[in-house]
């Protein structure tokens, strides 16, 4: 019994002594589970990471630990994938992507899709319909829903994984197939890390018929940009190319990186192509793909990155915060269940920080002076940083 002890104390030490050397954002800035948290007895968020010198391995159940049943139209399943990533990126010399389905993994283990819902106006095959328009009712908090094969993804914005402060370089919220990072919405207006930080720009604008060629008539139900034909690239529109991206340093990459952005108009409301373009300016696998996508094998000699932090725990947190009436038209009070310390940020429309107050019981925020509109009231943790960004209506 001791030799076995002491064999897995060496052993735990050496993985730690290799963690402290990997500095790879690819690897360890996932959404680890380290708590054994389950829910419908599905492990959530990612269970492990793998990596070689060419690859990281992620695997997952594709449920964040935000995830609730019955909230949009189909429910999630545990899809026991492993999804591999390229650490060598390499762009490519004919640029393609998938139609349709996943196209990226976000860093709490669901998967990013591309933008349009799998539709077309009378099912012709064009006038192929954006998920943003025609699903957005189903969308959860964190704008997620299922598939009707129950795989949990986002077309748009994912909220549970940036905040809106427009004052910071937004974080790495997932990587696509190709390998190459994708951000929130602000980074840094030059692309040598210089001017400050600004939302990132679309190159994406809505074309300015008022008729559409054997598609459906210009009025309320089928607004301009409300299909993918709707959208045309102009070089230099805005700051990113016809992927959505562009090369430039980040705070994850100080030496320069291609990668992609989340792109939100001036309100922060989605806006085309929302992640990615219709291609990926890298290549990829195309095991990633498809129905049959996360099926990719660890290979044997594979290492398994330790983390040594925890999972952010959003359902924890949600559960122990309260925030009404939503809409407000006065007060928001904030009802805390514990008696933990907390940081609440309320942000406007454009990402400006309006009000941010240390809190350690129930408060109110005084909205009377606030314009009608949408603002984003950000909860964290005082001592772990862990939290969740909500969206409300001032009336």
């Amino acid at each position: 019994m001791l030799k076995n002890n002491l064999l897995f104390t060496v052993l735990t030490l050496m993985a730690y002594a290799c963690n402290a050397q990997v500095t790879d954002p690819m690897i360890i800035n996932w959404w680890f589970n380290t708590t054994n948290n389950k829910y419908n007895s599905i492990l959530t968020d990612v269970e492990a990471v793998y990596y070689t010198t060419s690859n990281v391995y992620v695997k997952t159940s594709g449920v964040p630990n935000y995830y609730k049943d019955g909230v949009t139209h189909n429910n999630a399943k545990d899809l026991k994938a492993v999804w591999v990533l390229p650490r060598t990126q390499s762009a490519a010399s004919s640029p393609t992507g998938p139609q349709g389905g996943q196209h990226g993994l976000m860093l709490d283990g669901s998967v990013s899709f591309t933008a349009g819902d799998a539709q077309s106006y009378n099912n012709a095959g064009v006038w192929n319909r954006l998920a943003y328009y025609f699903e957005g009712m189903d969308m959860d908090a964190a704008n997620g829903h299922s598939t009707p094969t129950n795989m949990y993804h986002h077309h748009f914005d994912n909220l549970a994984l940036h905040t809106w402060d427009s004052s910071k370089h937004s974080p790495i919220v997932g990587y696509a197939w190709d390998g190459y990072p994708i951000y929130g919405p602000f980074g840094y207006k030059n692309t040598d890390g210089t001017g400050g930080i600004t939302r990132m720009r679309t190159s994406y604008s809505t074309k300015s018929y008022t008729t559409r060629t054997n598609g459906p008539a210009v009025n309320s139900t089928y607004p301009i940009g409300c299909f993918i034909e709707d959208w045309q690239y102009t070089a230099s529109y805005g700051d990113l190319d016809e992927h959505n991206g562009r090369f430039c340093k980040t705070p994850e990459y100080p030496a320069g990186t291609y990668c992609y952005f989340t792109t939100v108009d001036a309100s922060l409301k989605p806006e085309y192509p929302y992640f990615i373009g219709p291609t990926l300016y890298g290549n990829y696998s195309n095991s990633n793909t498809g129905p049959t996508g996360g099926t990719a094998t660890v290979p044997s000699g594979a290492t398994q990155y330790i983390p040594t932090t925890g999972v952010k725990e959003t359902e924890a947190i949600e559960a122990n915060v309260k925030l009404f009436p939503v809409p407000v038209h006065d007060y928001l009070t904030v009802e805390l269940q514990d008696s933990k310390s907390y940081r609440v940020t309320v942000y406007n429309a454009e990402g400006k920080v309006m009000e941010n107050k240390d809190i350690t019981g129930t408060t109110k925020i005084d909205m009377n002076n606030y314009a009608y509109g949408v603002y984003f009231v950000g909860l964290h943790n005082s001592n772990d940083g862990t939290g969740f960004i909500k969206r409300i209506v001032k009336q």
